[in-house]
């Protein structure tokens, strides 16, 4: 009786254990995701406050461009320097400083692995106040990886502004965390 009473301890235990290692993988993937959340929502909406004021009252649309490339052309954040800013009037590429030859060109047709029209939707969501889109996207030297961008609008103008994180290093921390705890 012994033996089994303590053979069902161990089990439970055992049990238990499983179910908090996936609530634990599973809360670190969450913060993650909060935290880039919250960074690029408030590094964007800084980015376009800061652009509507230093190009108000400027009526030149090309001369509004070459100001905005100035302000953000050299920008990069995250340690392998994948996070930059771009802009789109429309689904009409602006800036977009990690490839230049694509401005001026309509790319609301681009669509991700999964066929999500990903300029169409940060348009909407920068023309609904703002907001996030998660999509996948070619990652230097990492290939497809999923991506989190917001949008919002520049005030006083009909351009929309945007950046994004990649957030396949959320998966490779749960699978640190998930490691650690085996």
């Amino acid at each position: 009786i012994m033996l089994l009473f303590m053979g069902a301890v161990v089990a439970f235990f055992v049990f238990q254990a499983r179910g908090t290692k996936t609530d634990m993988i599973a809360t670190v993937g969450r913060l993650m995701n909060e935290d880039a959340r919250d960074k690029i929502m408030v590094a964007t909406r800084n980015m376009a406050t800061s652009i509507g004021a230093a190009i108000q009252g400027v009526s030149d649309n090309d001369e509004r461009i070459g100001i905005i490339k100035k302000l953000i052309g050299d920008i990069r954040f995250e340690a392998d320097k994948s996070g930059y800013f771009f802009v789109y009037e429309g689904t009409v590429c602006r800036v977009l400083p990690t490839k230049p030859e694509s401005e001026g060109k309509d790319l609301g047709g681009l669509k991700d692995v999964g066929g999500i029209l990903f300029v169409q939707e940060l348009q909407k969501q920068a023309q609904a106040g703002g907001g996030f889109v998660e999509y996948v996207f070619a990652k230097p030297g990492k290939g497809d990886q999923p991506k989190l961008s917001y949008s919002i609008m520049i005030p006083g103008t009909d351009m929309w502004i945007g950046t994004g994180v990649y957030i396949d290093n959320i998966a490779e921390a749960q699978a640190a965390v998930a490691a650690d705890l085996e």
